[in-house]
């Protein structure tokens, strides 16, 4: 590795790990992350048909540090997505969080959960209230108490964004042409 990329990766690790701490002061508890142009620098369209490890080479950087570094403060990560392919992106995560991907649950439209509550169900809604049931239902996982205003959903889907925001959801717009920007918007949140 040559020491400017050396250099790109401490000065990332550094904007992560500012990002993370804002979220600690903002209490935020729960970082709910879409999967296709998101974590990944490509759509699937829920039809990957390449082998795990291809899809593995496009996970982005900063979703390789970040989210091992949310969840080392307690903050409980799970991938909230509309792909029916959440067996693939579990051997994904355990690819690329070894020490983190059996406590991230995934949550697509594949048949495999229920919401059971009365919030809304539109956009990516259910699918953070379902996994909010799940870690509130489970204490060992280390939080007890996950509400809107401790949730935050990092998406490239503008309406996913504003239904989130409709609803009282933090979100932040995830912009796949400009990734490191959304560093910069998760310490501009208030």
């Amino acid at each position: 590795m040559s020491l400017r990329a050396t250099s790109r990766d401490e000065k990332l690790q550094k904007r992560c790990s500012a990002a993370v701490q804002k979220l600690v002061d903002l209490k935020i508890n729960f970082l709910a992350i879409d999967f296709d142009q998101t974590l990944v620098d490509v759509h699937t369209g829920g039809r990957w048909k390449g082998t795990t490890q291809e899809l593995v080479q496009h996970m982005r950087p900063l979703f390789l540090r970040l989210v091992p570094l949310a969840s080392q403060h307690n903050i409980r990560v799970a991938i909230v997505t509309f792909s029916r392919q959440t067996e693939r992106i579990r051997e994904v995560l355990e690819l690329s969080y070894p020490d983190y991907a059996d406590v991230i649950p995934i949550r697509g439209c594949d048949n495999t959960w229920e919401y059971k509550g009365s919030g809304m169900r539109m956009g990516k809604q259910e699918h953070m209230a379902s996994v909010s049931e799940e870690l509130i239902a489970k204490p060992a996982m280390g939080v007890t108490d996950v509400r809107k205003d401790t949730t935050l959903l990092i998406d490239d889907d503008p309406r996913n964004i504003r239904l989130s925001l409709k609803d009282g959801t933090r979100a932040v717009w995830f912009n796949p042409m400009d990734p490191e920007r959304l560093l910069d918007n998760i310490l501009l949140l208030m």
